[in-house]
């Protein structure tokens, strides 16, 4: 196993200042995109419509490497570079291309000589070693560059340890993150979705030691949200403890019981629709794009069980999502048959209990 790197003190933001905040690292982003657009090599890499959300996520990469408002980068989804980059098929002629587009929203946004040479040099090395090559550390022309650079190879460590199985390791090296809220939620959601004892008590103490973690957000989410969806019952429970809004939205409106019903598929799932609906979670609470329910998600996704502990506590069975849908249409609409099935049983008994009831 390799040596436990450790993360040097902070710096300056001497760079970011130079770039001009939060808002240089946009506009660069910006320019360099703006050419990315126009480049027959690199644009068939993004083929969506719009450059948006890449000029939104290398923004929050630079802002956050750079020491900058950690709320302007809680939009990241990807700690690691390498793991970032790993689901594009890019090679030395890509790397050239992504080099020269650089350059050129570099002069665009007109930087002191010595800035723009120490992100040039920045740059080519970094690209290096998102396409696999080597993992030497900058040359110190710049210090504060080669020092954020280690920093970043450490959390690309951590990522690659707690993927890897190396839970002492991860913890070690997830450590020296605790001072960065929104890197280490985002390490402490990768540590609960392996389940592994070891890094779910490290996530039980971590929030322990500091009750703002149960609230602080890493790709839009809370940690209760990101506990929720991953099935972790012990640090749900602890952060409901402690008193966080169990409706807390996340960048998208959805609550922690949306996420339990659209994501966590594991045995724990009923008792946490349970939980949270304790501490008062609203059963029926729509957000996102279509306004869905929990009890939509479920049976969109097939997550019987969840779906009877969600009708147990009480929610709706006729209520529409955007679309007009009813959960029981979702159901059938992506073939769940036996969520579809459970709906309309309890659809009938609902009717026969109100026919009953009638004068």
């Amino acid at each position: 196993m390799d040596a436990v790197k450790t993360v040097p003190p902070p710096e300056p933001r001497a760079m970011l200042r130079s770039l001009g905040g939060e808002d240089g690292c946009r506009r660069l982003s910006r320019e360099f995109y703006a050419r990315v657009a126009e480049d027959p090599l690199l644009r068939p890499l993004f083929p969506g419509k719009s450059l948006r959300c890449a000029i939104e996520a290398f923004a929050a990469f630079l802002i956050q490497f750079l020491g900058g408002d950690e709320q302007q980068t809680q939009s990241r989804w990807w700690l690691s570079l390498r793991e970032s980059h790993a689901r594009f098929h890019i090679g030395a002629a890509h790397r050239s291309a992504w080099l020269k587009q650089m350059r050129a929203a570099l002069d665009a946004v007109a930087l002191p000589a010595d800035i723009r040479h120490a992100l040039h040099r920045f740059f080519s090395h970094t690209s290096q070693y998102v396409i696999g090559g080597e993992t030497l550390g900058l040359p110190e022309e710049n210090e504060e560059l080669a020092i954020r650079w280690k920093g970043q190879q450490t959390l690309d460590d951590a990522v690659a340890a707690i993927a890897g199985g190396h839970d002492v390791q991860a913890i070690a090296l997830a450590s020296q993150f605790a001072s960065r809220p929104t890197v280490f939620v985002g390490l402490l959601a990768r540590m609960m979705k392996t389940s592994r004892s070891g890094l779910v008590r490290f996530v039980r103490n971590s929030v322990e030691r500091d009750p703002a973690l149960g609230s602080a957000r890493f790709n839009g989410r809370t940690l209760l949200h990101h506990a929720a969806g991953s099935g972790c019952i012990e640090v749900v429970e602890l952060v409901l403890k402690q008193g966080i809004d169990p409706d807390i939205p996340d960048s998208g409106s959805h609550t922690a019981l949306y996420r339990v019903a659209n994501e966590c598929a594991t045995e724990a799932s009923p008792e946490l629709v349970r939980m949270l609906v304790r501490a008062g979670a609203d059963v029926d609470a729509r957000g996102g794009v279509t306004c869905a329910t929990a009890l939509h998600m479920a049976a969109r996704r097939g997550h019987l069980e969840i779906a009877r502990a969600l009708i147990e506590a009480g929610a709706a069975l006729n209520i529409r999502d955007k679309k007009g849908a009813t959960p029981l249409q979702r159901a059938i609409n992506c073939r769940r048959k036996d969520v579809a099935q459970l709906l309309r049983n309890q659809a009938a008994t609902t009717w026969r209990r109100h026919s009953r009831l009638a004068p």
